[in-house]
């Protein structure tokens, strides 16, 4: 067994990959990843400390920034690498006074970015806001959606009880299990294809998607593929499913996981390279890029970006125009994103619709009414679902 490391290399770990993250080159998790494989003689413990420790200052940043003022990374960094703290040090820090006014005070103690806050304040309320931004500050929990071509849910729940993890249903996800612990990734259930590490929301949007046997489905916005292998699942492996995205290298991840998991019916094609004007679809699924507010749990690294709404908006727009030529007569369109914020949800389809008279909302077939609001809209928050945050539409072709 590797001897564990003393803590005050932790702190110079955690400061490098503090360091590297602030950057903004790389999500957090692809950066602590390299730095591991960096540093060889790190056991699984080491590991553990050093990454609760990256993730501890993430999560807390907004009241660290009022503590050390414009650059808390590189602050804390300092700090915890002189004085060689675990990650308990980052809450025995106390915040300075309120501002006489108490804005300021009131998004760093929440943890939220001041133009995020104050957008949530303006769409949810006080109460609201700070509800989702405590669910914001706890660590997201370990969900997996099960691979019906290959087990069912009770097969893989048992198997992985026999492992030693205890799992749970998901609350809403037909198909999800919630896990005591994240699983090793030689897990041969992951190896064999049998279970996706997926968020039930995202596994709730793909079955929001309703694709099925036999049918032509496009995922516009595939990234590495998680959504696309759920909605070849539901369709049984029976049918034509294309994946899309503009990152080669993220689609390129894609066939390996859908050998594993059985799956034939999956294509890939490259925005700008490879030709969809041909294309008539049955479904066509758009997960727009977006801030990614409903995902700070997964990713707080993403409280240090500074976010361009409009800009996004209208990136969000030209995309659904883009993919709605493909939707046949009387086909779905679903527009959808992990943000929390209006602006680039709800805003974005008022804009699609008032230009797209051809298009129409649809009440979403066989969901929880906990889950889908007035205006037959899916709505996921982290503090009342336990999920990311996710907003999807259902829209269909008339004419």
């Amino acid at each position: 067994m590797t001897a564990a490391l003393p803590r005050r290399l932790h702190a110079l770990r955690a400061r490098d990959a503090l360091q590297d993250i602030a950057r903004g080159s790389k999500p957090a998790d692809q950066i602590l990843e390299a730095l591991f494989r960096s540093h060889k003689q790190m056991g699984k413990r080491d590991r553990a400390s050093v990454g609760d420790l990256v993730y501890g200052v993430l999560r807390d940043v907004g009241r660290l920034q009022a503590l050390a003022g414009a650059a808390p990374v590189d602050w804390l960094a300092r700090h915890l690498a002189d004085a060689g703290h675990e990650a308990a040090a980052i809450t025995a820090l106390d915040l300075p006074p309120p501002a006489a006014d108490g804005a300021v005070a009131t998004h760093a103690a929440l943890n939220l970015p001041q133009d995020l806050h104050s957008r949530l304040l303006t769409q949810i309320g006080e109460a609201e806001t700070a509800a989702l931004a405590a669910a914001l500050n706890r660590p997201a929990p370990t969900d997996v959606r099960v691979n019906t071509l290959k087990a069912t849910r009770d097969e893989v729940r048992a198997a992985l009880v026999a492992q030693g993890v205890a799992a749970e249903p998901t609350p809403f996800s037909p198909v999800g299990l919630r896990l005591s612990a994240r699983l090793s990734k030689q897990s041969t259930l992951l190896l064999d294809g049998e279970i996706e590490p997926q968020d039930e929301g995202s596994q709730l949007l793909a079955q929001l998607a309703g694709a099925q046997p036999g049918e032509t489905v496009i995922d516009w916005c595939a990234g590495v593929g998680g959504k696309a292998l759920a909605m070849a699942a539901a369709m049984q492996d029976n049918g034509r499913l294309i994946a899309c995205d503009i990152s080669a290298s993220r689609l390129a991840k894609l066939p390996p996981r859908a050998a594993r998991a059985g799956i034939g019916c999956i294509e890939t094609r490259t925005h700008g390279v490879d030709d969809l004007s041909g294309i008539v679809a049955d479904m066509v699924l758009v997960d727009a890029p977006c801030s990614g507010t409903g995902t700070l749990r997964r990713s707080p690294e993403l409280r240090l970006r500074v976010f361009d709404y409009a800009s996004l908006a209208a990136l969000q727009l030209q995309i659904l125009d883009e993919a709605a030529r493909c939707v046949r007569a009387g086909g779905r369109l679903i527009y959808a994103t992990c943000s929390l914020l209006a602006e680039e949800n709800e805003d974005v389809v008022a804009r699609f619709l008032a230009a797209n008279t051809g298009f129409e909302p649809r009440q979403p077939q066989g969901f929880d009414t906990q889950l889908v609001d007035a205006r037959s809209r899916l709505r996921l928050w982290p503090h009342r679902h336990g999920t990311d945050g996710f907003f999807a539409q259902v829209l269909v072709r008339t004419a």
